[in-house]
């Protein structure tokens, strides 16, 4: 599902260099992302704009406890701690301790460790365990696809009214539009009954990575 037209492809990407123009740039953020590739961590991160629309949404949200499952290497994770009072948390869930250890460093950098509270072990097994000390605010899944499902469970159970579930790669390149595996199938079912659930509440932003030729897309649901 790579965008293959042409003339639209060099318009599109046009059009995103126009936007990270425009956008404020904190180096941190470059920092982060050549430390990734240093490390040898996958280069994996969310987009610049993506990051930008998880910081307003936090912000406009007033989010003071966010839940992120999928740490990687604290990107995301900076976007949206800049957004939380002095007070706030985010409570982020990383499987793999090399990617953790990279997200430690990258919180100290950005000057936001002291709000970030960093699980390492599986996410399913982590939440069985976490206490948390009243509901969530906002909720960003971006981790094993799988677990979709359970990780967005756990989200409605535990996310106070009005609050914010945001889930990425739910288009996977595309492929969710005409699933041919019983993975994208599945993908596809989450995605159908997320929309049927919440109807207006929800809502999708298509998104292009152009260093990856990829489409993809950010869920994002207002809990009633």
């Amino acid at each position: 599902m790579a965008i293959q037209d042409d003339k639209m492809k060099p318009l599109y990407v046009s059009v995103l260099e126009y936007l990270e123009a425009q956008m404020v740039q904190d180096p941190v953020y470059s920092w982060i992302l050549d430390e990734t590739r240093v490390r040898g961590v996958p280069e994996m991160n969310i987009t610049p704009e993506q990051g930008h629309i998880l910081n307003l949404l936090a912000t406009l949200s007033g989010a003071r406890r966010i839940l992120e499952v999928g740490t990687l290497s604290g990107y995301s994770g900076v976007w949206m701690a800049k957004a939380l009072p002095c007070d706030g948390k985010l409570i982020t869930l990383e499987v793999n301790e090399k990617h953790a250890a990279l997200a430690r460093d990258v919180f100290e950098r950005a000057g936001v460790a002291n709000l970030v509270d960093l699980y390492v072990g599986p996410a399913l097994e982590t939440l069985k365990t976490l206490q948390l000390d009243g509901p969530l605010d906002m909720a960003f899944i971006d981790a094993d696809k799988q677990n979709n499902w359970n990780y967005f469970s756990y989200a409605e159970e535990h996310m106070r009214s009005g609050g914010l579930i945001i889930v990425d790669n739910i288009f996977l390149n595309g492929r969710v539009v005409a699933a041919e595996t019983d993975y994208m199938r599945d993908l596809d079912n989450f995605n159908r009954h997320v929309f049927a659930r919440y109807g207006s509440n929800v809502v999708s932003i298509p998104g292009y990575k152009k260093e990856e030729d990829n489409l993809d897309g950010m869920l994002i649901v207002r809990m009633p």
